[in-house]
């Protein structure tokens, strides 16, 4: 059911995280998206560049992916 949920809700309520705290960063308040971006930046470190490199993504390409949308890039193929 997760992973159900996740290939169709977490893009998009990635984007919305991102959209809230960048405007709550411009009011001077970023630690939010500052928080979001060192736990996705973690995340790659833990599992994303592992999963990218089982299914022949560049490092770059994987970091990206973990930074923008965190487990819901990844979720998927290890579940695969």
């Amino acid at each position: 059911m997760l992973l159900n949920l996740t290939k169709k809700f977490g893009k998009p309520i990635c984007v919305a995280l991102y959209a809230a705290f960048a405007a709550l960063a411009a009011r001077r308040k970023p630690w939010p998206l500052l928080i979001l971006l060192g736990l996705h930046t973690g995340e790659y470190f833990h599992v994303g560049r592992k999963i990218g490199e089982e299914h022949g993504l560049h490092p770059l390409e994987a970091l990206c992916q973990c930074l923008a949308f965190g487990f819901t890039w990844w979720l998927p193929l290890k579940k695969g």
